[in-house]
């Protein structure tokens, strides 16, 4: 019998009844570099007793006698045997990995023993051990790692996002990133695409088949779409058009795939014929000799003046008959001796009396000598918009005391 012969009523239950066992213990634990004085039996009764001892020269640590009790060894850790001098027997062996030396069968007080994992196995713990007065310190483990194979992915109906294979082995503790296959979409009930690799094992996330698809790409007539034809999938995918040679686009030449139905595609329609000159514009010119008229789609390049800003593309083309806009050429500003004498001021990097600047540049002024900024003057850094400055201005000065005029 194993427990009390009785059980008592306490609080509304019985205490635990006792388990009829014979009680016995299966043979004692066995240690390292030592033993039980007598030779092992199949079962012991309860009651008896085992003494251990060491090999020659080592010390034993811990009780030195185990007794039966109940089907159970007490005490339940059984002593260990330690060399008298320091020294340790050979390093644990841990699963998935090893010693990166060949094993002794003794080492020094002291030392030291460095492991290693198997391939793709993440080292936990200190990679070194430690011989301490005849006990190795704790060695490291080897964590499994994950795999991410065909058969998961293909159930999941995901594949992974950065590589093309169909398996991928990475360590515990490293991310794997997935993504859905072509034609699926992500399951609001799926866990994250980026899975921690844990002890071996990967959640992976899942995908569900995309409701609506926008499929091939609408014909036109005299126009053909550009890239591929078939398979689109992607919510927001666009598909560019172009006509043949004599046929102008009516419309956006882009189509788009939204929820499920490509938009209204363009037509190509015939070509209104030639164009005559292109258009003048002032203050700049083609960059070709002109031709009294011009095929469909012919193209023309224009320029500025030097120190004119041009506005707009510098390219017009032959479009059902009619030039498309051509740019603009913007004047450019002049400072002169006369304006800048006017308001007492001069320039402030130029020697010179006289400076062009394009439109959209900055010109800075200074006082004249004997002259001071007056305080009603607009900024002495001046934009030049369009052909048109706005001066600052100075004024005698009034005083020897008066600071000399500084450009803002």
């Amino acid at each position: 019998m194993i427990g009390a012969p009785d059980i008592t009523c306490r609080g509304g239950n019985w205490t635990k009844p006792s388990t009829c066992a014979d009680g016995t213990c299966a043979p004692p634990p066995d240690i390292a570099m030592g033993g039980i004085l007598e030779t092992k039996r199949p079962r012991y009764f309860p009651g008896e007793r085992v003494d251990y001892q060491c090999q020659h020269g080592l010390n034993l640590t811990g009780s030195q006698t185990l007794t039966c009790m109940e089907g159970e060894w007490s005490p339940a850790e059984p002593p260990e045997c330690r060399d008298a001098t320091g020294k340790c027997g050979p390093p644990p062996t841990i699963e998935n990995g090893d010693t990166i030396s060949f094993a002794l069968p003794f080492y020094e007080l002291g030392s030291v023993v460095e492991y290693k994992c198997k391939t793709t196995y993440a080292l936990v713990g200190s990679r070194f051990v430690r011989c301490d007065f005849g006990q190795w310190t704790n060695p490291p483990t080897c964590r499994k790692p994950c795999a991410a194979s065909t058969n998961e992915m293909e159930k999941n109906n995901i594949r992974l996002k950065w590589m093309h294979g169909d398996k991928l082995v990475v360590s515990s503790g490293d991310v794997v990133e997935f993504e859905c296959k072509r034609g699926y979409v992500n399951d609001p009930t799926s866990p994250p695409f980026r899975a921690w690799c844990l002890r071996g094992v990967l959640i992976y996330p899942k995908c569900k088949l995309r409701e609506t698809l926008c499929g091939t790409v609408p014909s036109i007539l005299n126009g053909i779409p550009e890239g591929r034809t078939r398979d689109y999938d992607e919510p927001g995918a666009t598909v560019r058009y172009q006509c043949q040679e004599g046929f102008d686009i009516s419309a956006t030449p882009v189509i788009t795939c939204q929820a499920g139905k490509w938009s209204t595609p363009p037509t190509c329609v015939e070509g209104g014929g030639r164009c005559g000159k292109p258009p003048a514009i002032d203050n700049g010119d083609i960059t070709s000799f002109p031709l009294n008229d011009y095929d469909p789609h012919s193209t023309l390049e224009y320029k500025c003046k030097h120190l004119y800003v041009m506005r707009g593309s510098q390219f017009v083309s032959c479009k059902s008959g009619q030039w498309t806009d051509p740019p603009v050429c913007i004047e450019p500003c002049t400072a002169s001796e006369e304006d800048m004498a006017k308001n007492n001021i001069q320039l402030k990097w130029s020697p010179g009396h006289k400076l062009y600047s394009p439109s959209g540049d900055v010109i800075e002024f200074t006082c004249k000598r004997g002259y001071v900024k007056d305080p009603e003057s607009p900024p002495f850094r001046v934009w030049c918009l369009e052909g048109e400055l706005t001066y600052p201005k100075c004024r005698l000065r009034a005083h020897p005391d008066d600071d000399e005029c500084l450009a803002f």
